[in-house]
């Protein structure tokens, strides 16, 4: 049994907490946040201590993992302290807000001999597992080109609206479309260039268009916006095409995944939603299925002493690199090419 403490007591410390719940490997022992209140109420629902300290939660000697769900701009801090603890870390996406600052979480982590992971959760989403696996299977032959989008209401949930001030969250670019970016660095690899756009929008890095270069002449562009109207629903999507077909996804159709092939029927393959929230936790998400899999996937790393090779921190640097260059593009209206 893994025991877990959560440090951010918030919107995404609620999702974490409530799959830690649902695992029968782990326990969720502790919950710190610098709201005390926040902590205790959230704790008191998983019968778990509260802290007000991190500190305090790093003493636990049990405790064999920490999950920050900690504001962005906090990762760098909380994730040293961690690995200094001795602690496992899973820590929520992006990585951080600078390179330095991701190079020197995973040099600590490293050094200190604990896991590290970063939960870019698109890898554990059902809908992109099932496209992963027809493009590394070439169930239709090479890839094309492809197309993915995720928008947003503003997120007006966030403690002090930290989200919304890009100098603390990076903005939609690096919150939000940070998601595609990553998924189309794990599905091709990296990129050869990209071109990015923002066009005037209510809030700074609210809104990011980027075409995108790959080996073998795939092309990509993906969509990425948070400035949506206040009754517009969370929308994820993408559009793939292959020689043989094209698979389509839509969280907002009843059937999510499509995949047409000439001449035949359009085929609906069922994708398996692991665990629904039992309660609302707040924020725009109303189901665990990727969080789930992901903590679960991190739980049973360390509980059997695996390093975890499907989100590392190594990888998640790397989709940061790729976002931070798209704002060079943005500032300089130039296409950005890497080596």
């Amino acid at each position: 049994m893994i025991k877990v403490g959560i440090v951010g007591a918030g919107f995404m410390g609620a999702m974490h907490a409530e799959c830690y719940k649902n695992l029968s490997n782990a326990k969720l022992e502790a919950i710190a946040d610098t709201d005390l209140t926040k902590a205790e109420n959230l704790a008191k629902k998983y019968e778990a201590k509260a802290y007000q300290r991190t500190e305090d939660l790093f003493k636990e000697k049990d405790i064999g993992i920490v999950d920050i769900c900690l504001p962005t701009f906090l990762h760098k801090e909380c994730a040293v302290k961690a690995a200094g603890a001795g602690k496992n870390i899973l820590c929520e996406k992006p990585i951080a807000l600078t390179v330095e600052d991701a190079d020197e979480m995973i040099e600590v982590a490293n050094k200190a001999g604990v896991k590290f992971m970063i939960a870019q959760v698109l890898r554990f989403w059902p809908e992109y597992i099932k496209l992963k696996d027809i493009f590394d299977k070439r169930e239709l032959g090479d890839l094309l080109s492809i197309t993915c989008t995720r928008l947003s209401m503003t997120p007006n949930w966030a403690w002090d609206n930290w989200l919304t001030d890009s100098k603390r969250s990076g903005g939609a670019l690096v919150d939000l479309h940070i998601h595609d970016t990553d998924f189309l660095l794990c599905l091709i690899g990296k990129p050869l260039g990209i071109f990015s756009r923002m066009p005037k929008s209510s809030l700074e890095y609210g809104h990011i268009f980027t075409t995108y270069t790959f080996p073998e002449e795939i092309a990509a562009f993906a969509e990425g916006g948070w400035d949506m109207p206040d009754n517009f629903p969370l929308t994820m999507s993408f559009t793939a095409n292959f020689e043989k077909g094209t698979v389509e996804f839509n969280s907002r159709w009843e059937k999510s995944l499509a995949v047409y092939k000439p001449g035949e029927e359009v085929e609906y393959p069922e994708v398996k939603v692991e665990l629904q929230a039992s309660a609302e936790t707040g924020g725009n998400i109303s189901d665990l299925g990727g969080y789930f899999s992901e903590i679960r996937y991190f739980v049973d790393c360390v509980e059997n002493d695996k390093m975890p090779t499907l989100a590392t921190g190594e990888s998640a640097r790397d989709s940061l690199k790729v976002v931070l260059a798209e704002k060079r593009s943005i500032e300089t209206g130039n296409l950005i090419r890497f080596g």
